[in-house]
């Protein structure tokens, strides 16, 4: 980030700080992406059953699609000045990729909102749109195995208290009986719990046979 383009109003020791503290946060996210790779390839190659192509294919869009979010942060901190960034483009442009790589032409309809007013740090951001971006990839995957037309709605809105609200949730057949993503060794799942935890946020999810919907509320003082 150029100091000379930073307003007077941002500090060049403060510009260096924010920096450096949203470059961290990125490197650990980073790492955690790696060790799910990783995790991935020991897991296949436990596995004697020789893969499809498609079930390849599906594997590496969800892995550019964890890597697509970072590249997607650092274009718009190039483009910022100040210490918050508005999460609504850049959480529309996440979902609107992984619906777009992971479905067929017309099978995923896609309903976002998201409020004036929803900022967060750069690596707050980034939490979230990994959020956003594994459980699209889930509701796109699993929430209709019998390949039927489906909805994926996202809101993102920002309570009275100031707590920031990202819901995410689908029309589809719902978890699996006895799954309790709080507790399931699934990738994806650790994933999630992973970066809430990063966030300080609390999770919630709701199943039932008419989908998933999954809340994550991100606590005032953590927010922009």
């Amino acid at each position: 980030m150029s100091l000379d383009l930073m307003p007077p109003s941002v500090p060049p020791s403060s510009a260096f700080s924010l920096a450096a503290e949203a470059n961290h946060r990125i490197g650990n996210n980073l790492s955690l992406i790696a060790a799910l790779v990783r995790m991935q390839g020991s897991r296949i190659c436990k596995n004697p059953r020789v893969m499809s192509g498609d079930e390849v294919r599906l594997i590496l869009e969800e892995l550019g699609g964890r890597l697509d979010a970072v590249g997607r942060l650092h274009r718009r901190l190039a483009d910022s000045h100040g210490a918050s960034i508005e999460i609504a483009d850049y959480l529309r442009e996440i979902v609107e990729a992984v619906i777009s790589s992971l479905s067929f032409a017309g099978t995923t309809e896609l309903q976002f909102t998201c409020d004036p007013g929803c900022s967060v740090s750069p690596e707050q951001a980034l939490s979230l749109g990994l959020i956003l971006g594994e459980l699209a990839t889930n509701a796109v995957k699993y929430a209709h195995p019998a390949g039927v037309a489906g909805k994926v709605r996202v809101d993102c809105h920002r309570h009275q208290d100031e707590t920031i609200v990202l819901e995410i949730s689908d029309d589809g057949v719902g978890l699996p009986e006895g799954l309790d993503p709080m507790k399931s060794g699934h990738m994806g799942f650790h994933f999630v719990r992973s970066l809430a935890d990063q966030l300080g946020a609390t999770i919630e999810f709701h199943s039932d046979c008419l989908g998933l919907r999954f809340l994550l509320l991100v606590p005032a003082a953590l927010t922009g």
